[in-house]
């Protein structure tokens, strides 16, 4: 076998076994261009440093486990500096650089590149200039919708209560709304009591902008029937992940480390307001503030 066929079929194999990590002749964008293009950010990232992921256990820090380098995580969100992931279950924060995140925007941005290149149609027999013109990419635009993408997920995993039982929810009423709120929280949790009524209240004044958002429950309950307890007694009239679903919940991703934990997404599934910033706990209220001014703007 000679060199140059050696080089295709290890280059092919690769790319078969690590498509996300294969680049093209292509320079790598930039922190600021994948930070505003969500159609580049990868599902997971690779932490190129050794660093140690806090145990919480019940909203409190139980000790540290050391983590080396190389460990992959699901990406949360990013800015141009930062990139958080989510780190069994904790939200993380490393610098850009610190990541393997730019090399696998690229490899992203290659294929939408190699996907958006339409050939242009010839016409047998007919001279052309288009006939011998290399083919135009078509920029791909953004699609910013993913938030139908997000209720296709969760169709068949929302219930809301009625009576003394759980009813299914149609989680396709959710498709085109600009925020979703998710709300971690449980009937256990001191605090969570103390602020669930007020935010049911605020949500009872919001009723005429249930167009633009809506709120999930997820719960902390230790029993099914707890959860059905605590959205019943403190009449919270938006929709829930079904108690066996939680687990496997893409919501689930957006969880701080305790409860209450309030989060706002917005239409790309991007988080726009955090019960959590970085390590630091500002509650619950200042997202709902947050959440208010959005609104406000729609």
């Amino acid at each position: 076998m000679n060199a140059m066929k050696f080089v295709l079929i290890f280059s092919l194999l690769a790319f078969l076994a690590f498509p996300d990590l294969v680049l093209h002749a292509q320079a790598l964008p930039t922190p600021d261009t994948v930070t505003a293009t969500r159609s580049l950010w990868p599902k997971e990232v690779t932490v190129n440093v050794a660093h140690e992921v806090p145990i919480v256990i019940n909203g409190r820090t139980s000790g540290m486990i050391q983590s080396p380098a190389g460990r992959k995580y699901p990406l949360k969100s990013l800015t141009a500096t930062e990139v958080v992931v989510d780190a069994m279950g904790n939200p993380m924060a490393f610098a850009v650089g610190d990541t393997d995140l730019l090399a696998r925007a690229g490899a992203i941005q290659t294929r939408l590149a190699a996907v958006a290149a339409v050939p242009v149609p010839v016409t047998p027999n007919v001279a052309s200039p288009a006939a011998t013109a290399a083919p135009t990419p078509t920029p791909k635009a953004a699609v910013p919708e993913i938030q139908n993408v997000l209720a296709g997920k969760l169709q068949g995993d929302l219930v809301t209560f009625k009576g003394r039982k759980f009813e299914k929810f149609t989680a396709a009423s959710l498709a085109g709304k600009k925020y979703l709120a998710i709300y971690f929280s449980a009937a256990w949790c001191g605090p969570c009591r103390a602020f669930t009524p007020d935010l049911v209240k605020w949500y009872k004044r919001k009723k005429s902008k249930l167009d633009q958002f809506d709120i999930i429950f997820v719960s902390s309950d230790r029993t099914e029937e707890a959860m059905l307890d605590y959205m019943k007694e403190d009449k919270m009239a938006w929709p829930a992940v079904a108690y066996d679903k939680r687990s496997k919940s893409p919501l689930k991703k957006y969880k701080g480390r305790g409860i209450p934990c309030l989060v706002v997404i917005d239409a790309a599934g991007n988080v726009v307001a955090h019960s959590y910033e970085g390590k630091t706990y500002i509650g619950p209220r200042k997202v709902l503030k947050d959440l208010d001014k959005l609104l406000k703007r729609s």
